[in-house]
């Protein structure tokens, strides 16, 4: 999962010599979805309304269809160069949308303080001190296990390699190949 503050972008085409693709940017903290191509992109992939009339240099256009509410505006396309009004008529879109009745920012964070305030408390009961000694007596039962830590230590970056100079061994099989 990524981090909070980290927005997905996802592209549909992956051929790198295409200058502009259609890119999904997905930003879970602030709960945003969106679009972002051409005129045609956007109405190949059904986003956009029947008879829909597009809005004309940098004005915006705002709608609400069923359970979403949707945000249309011109922008310059990511890397170009130049002031606002050398792209008054560029065809690069976003399309934005939300739920209509979602809880905004504030209270999702203020959502998430609440969880983790409860969890550390919980962490602190009786209860949760009791499963914490569980957990770390199963912990220092399979350190100890010699077979079973035999078996992690076959599997490639699963055990992280011990630090310092490697032995004379792996040196001077090094020196030999």
């Amino acid at each position: 999962m990524p981090s909070k503050s980290t927005p997905i972008r996802l592209r549909t085409n992956s051929d790198a010599s295409s200058v502009q693709e259609l890119t999904i940017y997905i930003d879970h903290e602030f709960d945003i979805l969106e679009y972002r191509g051409t005129r045609a992109m956007l109405e190949e992939e059904g986003v956009i309304p029947v008879d829909f009339r597009w809005p004309t240099a940098y004005d915006d256009l705002r709608w609400e269809s069923g359970k979403f509410k949707y945000w249309l505006l011109r922008h310059r396309p990511d890397g170009a160069k130049g002031s606002r009004k050398d792209f008054v008529d560029c065809d690069w879109w976003h399309l934005r949308w939300n739920l209509i009745n979602a809880p905004d920012f504030w209270q999702r964070r203020l959502a998430k303080m609440e969880k983790a305030l409860s969890d550390e408390i919980y962490r602190c009961s009786d209860k949760g001190r009791a499963e914490f000694y569980i957990q770390y007596e199963r912990l220092w039962e399979a350190r100890k296990d010699e077979k079973f830590q035999a078996f992690k230590a076959l599997i490639p970056s699963l055990v992280a390699p011990k630090r310092g100079r490697p032995s004379k061994t792996i040196i001077q099989q090094g020196a030999a190949a």
